[in-house]
């Protein structure tokens, strides 16, 4: 079965790529007309996916959440379930496609290429505060790499705008001001989402390791992550930080939260690496 799962996993692979050379294409020469290819080629892509993660699932007995093969496949689908619904609701906003998609692309890509075997599941992962704290971890990466591809469309468009040539692509986006709203609901949603993340770590770690809060690599990270998102709220409600200001301020806060969920490993020794790591 391992090796029907890797065979579904690598078609979404390459409907993956074929997506995001589309969206890239568009984005690069202004062409309209392959958004909504790049969408479908995606959404294809999506299905293999879907039922590789299943097999996944159903040989290991747990979510996919063990070592990198699965976080990152995992990761990849939800943030791609959350664009697909964006979609249903903005259609004005398939263009985004040109961020998530690449970054899908590679996160799978990156899962692929790690080892597939598959791992019994510790007894200290056995809990339901486990599966709270990685589902809102997805969900926080999903919404807040939306915010990140809204904030560099909105800075692209205002640069346009100021210039006085707007492609067509760019026409086809929200006014600069829904863009700009648009970002701050999904980061203040990912804020959200990092919060409970947070929380429930802290509550499965007090009963997997018997300390609600020990300043491992991670647990600081995503500490460190949370505060740089609630810097950026505090400045946008507070001292009226939007636009321009709040856009920069959002690609460098993802900038801090993508490697604290992915970079850790690299420069540190963490309690959570024999779980997550290969």
């Amino acid at each position: 079965m391992v090796k029907t799962e890797i065979l579904f996993l690598w078609i979404a692979v390459g409907l993956y790529a074929l997506s995001s050379c589309l969206f890239l294409f568009s984005l690069a020469f202004n062409k309209i007309r392959h958004l909504k290819i790049g969408i479908w080629l995606a959404f294809l892509g999506f299905l293999p996916h879907s039922v590789a993660l299943g097999l996944r699932w159903a040989e290991t007995g747990h979510g996919p959440y063990m070592r990198v093969y699965e976080v990152y496949s995992s990761d990849v689908w939800i943030a791609l379930a959350m664009f697909f619904i964006l979609q249903v609701y903005k259609p004005n906003l398939r263009v985004l496609g040109a961020v998530v998609l690449p970054a899908s692309f590679l996160l799978i890509g990156m899962a692929v290429m790690a080892s597939p075997e598959i791992r019994p599941l510790p007894p200290n992962f056995q809990t339901f505060w486990l599966i709270v704290h990685i589902f809102f971890a997805k969900l926080a990466f999903g919404s807040l790499l939306i915010a990140t591809g809204l904030s560099v469309f909105y800075l692209i468009k205002r640069r346009q705008e100021g210039q006085g040539q707007v492609g067509p692509l760019f026409k086809k986006l929200p006014g600069l001001g829904v863009l700009d709203e648009l970002s701050y609901q999904f980061t203040g949603f990912g804020f959200l989402m990092l919060a409970i993340m947070i929380v429930a770590g802290a509550i499965w770690a007090n009963k997997a390791w018997g300390r609600y809060w020990g300043w491992d690599a991670v647990e600081t990270w995503s500490l460190i992550t949370w505060l740089v998102y609630g810097i950026y709220l505090h400045l946008r409600r507070t001292y009226g930080w939007k636009e321009a200001k709040a856009s920069w301020f959002a690609v460098l806060a993802f900038a801090v939260f993508v490697f604290a969920i992915f970079g850790i490993g690299l420069f540190y020794i963490s309690v959570h690496s024999p779980y997550i790591s290969g």
